[in-house]
């Protein structure tokens, strides 16, 4: 939540300058005769929507209290967030890659790091399994054989263990 806050932010200053630089438009200005209908669309939409994340995101750090409401806010974020990066990008180019990163920081750096965190967790019950193993005297061949590890490790973790004993 908080990276998403940052990131609205970070799209804010964005918007700001692009706006300065005469990339979008302030809204109240005459549209130049050089803009298309898409830099004008970004333009009157990117600032509100990146204002409606920010204040959104606070809004879901204090309602993730209350698992009903806080579900249902929660895909209405996610298609605002998701419209609101696509916009970003089309109006702002490359300025935006890193607020947009920013934002949809909770919805996919977890499923691009669940490989890791499942291998982290396979490698502690295994350690685990290893060390029970140990304490029930069983031979470090069998325990080789029977959790396919190399020997290396079990000796590694059965010194690990006897100095900690």
């Amino acid at each position: 939540m908080y990276t998403q806050a940052l990131g609205a932010i970070l799209g804010l200053i964005a918007c700001l300058y692009q706006y300065v630089y005469g990339q979008l438009l302030i809204i109240g200005n005459k549209p130049l005769s050089d803009m298309n209908i898409l830099s004008i669309f970004c333009s009157y939409t990117l600032y509100p929507l990146c204002i409606i994340i920010f204040f959104m995101s606070l809004f879901l750090m204090l309602c993730s209290k209350h698992p009903n409401f806080f579900g249902k806010l929660d895909r209405v974020n996610k298609f605002t967030t998701h419209v609101t990066v696509i916009i970003g990008l089309l109006g702002c180019k490359y300025y935006f890659i890193i607020p947009g990163l920013l934002i949809l920081y909770r919805y996919y750096i977890p499923v691009l790091l669940e490989d890791d965190l499942k291998k982290t967790k396979e490698e502690a019950q295994k350690q685990e399994l290893i060390i029970e193993l140990l304490n029930k005297n069983l031979g470090k061949h069998t325990i080789v054989k029977l959790l396919n590890v190399s020997y290396e490790e079990v000796e590694i973790i059965n010194l690990q263990y006897c100095q900690t004993k």
